[in-house]
């Protein structure tokens, strides 16, 4: 016990350390944000600071701070048939960009991220005042015991700190007890301190709980003007970064005489898409999918052998693939939309600049430093014999400005409160004008949706017509395989016993139970191949208890939720039935799963199932797999399907079909 208060002032003392080269080290590291190569190491070095926190939260004060990360990132899918590895349509040569691109978004989409970045901002305004008590209140007290003793006024002297006690007044022995007093009082409330640091950080660092921070209306203001404050930054930094490659290109264009810009322009495309999704994310509005055109596949040879594009032959596949790159990028307007985007972005987003300067300046120039100057200033005078004013700040800004010396430096307490909340009130604002600009510039034209809506359609469609040519060769084969040699074997046997009843009763009767054995086995076949076109209890019960009929009958225990007002369109159930039994097949055999989760609902004009399993995860959809089967079935509804799968579970596989729901049909619960 008396261990843990003697240690507790220096704790204290190394958490304040902490806190200011947090604090410090947060300025690099939000300039290094904006640059798309540096963004992921940017923030692990953010998650290893908190990691260290969390550390001694639970060495020093006994705090426990569970991570509150989420499992990833998303594994690479598998390589292509054609050798290349796809991420967001856009395809690459080996799977290092994909995967970056993946642990990017991993890291931008867990809201434990933001949570890193207020605890790194508010760590020395906060976390250091609380360690600081402690130190700070031992320190006045061996300063004022110091000054009545003959000694301590020696060393206070050679010090040049005399000027700190020449205008106490008091008698000495009051002095002398309220020192004494100061460094009791410090070194009892370092453990209390130090648990109280701790409690602080685990608002920040371990997994969310409803705090005032989070339930009150000022506190809620509070945290989205800080959140939009460091997402407009980061939104310029990609403006910035965005500008530099306009200038490169530019610059390319005057050597390379104009081929400088499909490079630039194609190469540039995986940072805009991430852009595009950062601004939906952050700045709400319909979703900017990928404005770019498809291209085109290389034309098949002609007589002679070779490959035409335009106007120009080409001996090899290579070559006539290679020469289809520079119209397709440089006739997709999309292209230059980026390209105007790039030049002008910087522009608009420098506005962020605003809130940032107002809150940083305002608040933690002006505000908090001079109100909690003797938390901070005092220690540091006592190291280093430099002290510091608590309204040198102010004087920089009114530095040179008529009548500065008039105005007193209090002022600037007030001053920078309502500077700081001022620019929490205009962040959020900024952020939308920023991705508003982005949306008007970088989301697709109105052409290009018709464009890319009619590709689907002719995809989806194409696809479709396919998946039933398929199913019905499927079922040709099983009526020519099953069903219908049994019917044919049937006839032949009941041929044979016309001529044995006569002869050889016996044998008649022998062959007539093989025919009835044989007649069974085809019936219950054609009834096993109408249940896989669809299944009887769909038409009779609907979707809800169809599905808990395959939970039944699954070989691990299933839990159904329906919340359905009516029923979908047979065809739609049909998909969606088809694609929970899949799903129940895939976590019974691949997933290790001990249970599963059926949801389905009806919500917005969607009919929306979400399967949950909790297995070992990490599943992967490839092509010609179960689950792409399904995305085509899906698609030709308009569907869509989505899996996420993290390593270690759980495995979330949600299909979302638009339609209606026609009248309700008697349901078991």
């Amino acid at each position: 016990m008396f261990r843990s208060y003697a240690l507790a002032p220096l704790r204290c003392v190394a958490l304040a350390l902490l806190a200011v080269f947090g604090f410090a080290a947060s300025l690099p590291l939000m300039a290094a944000i904006g640059a798309v190569v540096t963004y992921p190491h940017v923030l692990q070095v953010v998650r290893r600071l908190a990691g260290l926190s969390r550390w001694l939260a639970r060495a020093w004060s006994g705090i426990v701070i569970d991570p509150p990360y989420r499992e990833g990132p998303v594994p690479v899918p598998p390589r292509r048939p054609d050798g290349w590895y796809e991420h967001d349509g856009q395809l690459f040569k080996t799977r290092h960009y994909p995967a970056f691109f993946l642990r990017m978004q991993w890291l931008s989409d867990d809201p434990a991220t933001a949570r890193d970045w207020m605890w790194l901002v508010l760590l020395a305004p906060i976390g250091g005042l609380v360690a600081l008590l402690a130190p700070a209140l031992i320190g006045a007290g061996v300063l004022l015991a110091a000054s009545v003793t003959g000694p301590g006024r020696r060393v206070l002297a050679d010090a040049g700190l005399t000027d700190l006690v020449a205008w106490l007044t008091v008698p000495g022995w009051a002095v002398l007890a309220t020192g004494v007093a100061a460094i009791v009082t410090g070194v009892l409330a370092g453990p209390a301190l130090l648990r109280a640091h701790g409690r602080w950080a685990r608002t920040w660092l371990g997994h969310p709980g409803l705090t005032w921070w989070q339930s009150s209306g000022i506190g809620d203001w509070l945290r989205r003007g800080g959140h939009d404050t460091w997402k407009a930054a980061l939104l310029l930094g990609l403006s910035l970064t965005g500008f530099a490659v306009f200038l490169l290109t530019l610059l390319l264009t005057l050597v390379s005489g104009g081929f400088g810009i499909a490079w630039v322009a194609y190469a540039i495309r995986p940072m805009l898409n991430h852009y595009r999704r950062l601004c939906v994310t952050w700045g709400g509005g319909e979703p900017m999918p990928d404005p770019y055109r498809q291209r085109e596949g290389v034309p098949e040879p002609g007589p002679d052998g070779r490959y035409r594009v335009g106007r120009t032959l080409y001996a090899t596949r290579d070559g006539a693939r290679r020469a289809g790159f520079f119209p397709w990028i440089l006739g997709d307007p999309a292209t230059w939309r980026d390209l105007a985007w790039m030049a002008t972005a910087p522009l608009v987003a420098l506005l962020a600049v605003v809130p940032g300067v107002l809150i940083g300046a305002g608040y933690f120039g002006l505000f908090w430093q001079a109100l909690f100057w003797p938390l901070w200033a005092v220690p540091f005078g006592l190291i280093t014999g430099v002290w510091i004013s608590p309204w040198y700040v102010w004087q920089l800004f009114t530095l040179g400005l008529p009548a500065a010396d008039v105005v007193p430096g209090w002022v600037s307490i007030p001053i920078g409160l309502a500077m700081g909340l001022l620019g929490v009130l205009l962040a959020g604002p900024v952020l939308r004008l920023i991705t508003g600009w982005a949306r008007l510039l970088l989301a697709p034209s109105r052409s290009a949706r018709l464009t890319q809506r009619v590709e689907h359609l002719a995809q989806t469609r194409a696809e479709a017509v396919d998946a039933q040519s398929a199913e019905l060769r499927r079922i040709e084969r099983d009526l020519h395989d099953g069903a219908q040699a049994r019917l044919v074997a049937v006839g032949l046997s009941l041929g044979t016993v016309e001529q044995l009843m006569d002869r050889d009763p016996a044998a008649a009767r022998v062959l007539l139970a093989q025919a009835r054995e044989t007649s069974a086995a085809a019936l219950a076949e054609l009834r096993d191949l109408v249940r896989g076109i669809h299944p009887p209890v769909l038409a009779e019960r609907g979707l809800a208890d169809a599905v808990r009929a395959l939970a039944l009958d699954a070989a691990l225990p299933v839990e159904v939720h329906a919340e359905l007002a009516g029923q979908p369109p047979a065809p739609v159930a049909t998909a969606a039935y088809f694609a929970v039994a899949e799903a129940l097949t895939n976590a019974a055999r691949h997933a290790q799963a001990g249970r599963v989760g059926v949801d389905i609902r009806h919500t917005g004009g969607l009919l929306r199932v979400t399967v949950t399993d909790d297995g070992r995860g990490g599943a992967v959809p490839s092509d010609g797999g179960g689950l792409h089967g399904l995305r085509r079935r899906l698609a030709t509804f308009d569907g869509t399907l989505a899996l996420h799968s993290p390593q270690g579970g759980p495995t979330v596989l949600t299909l979302e079909i638009p339609c209606a729901l026609s009248s309700p049909r008697t349901s078991t619960s």
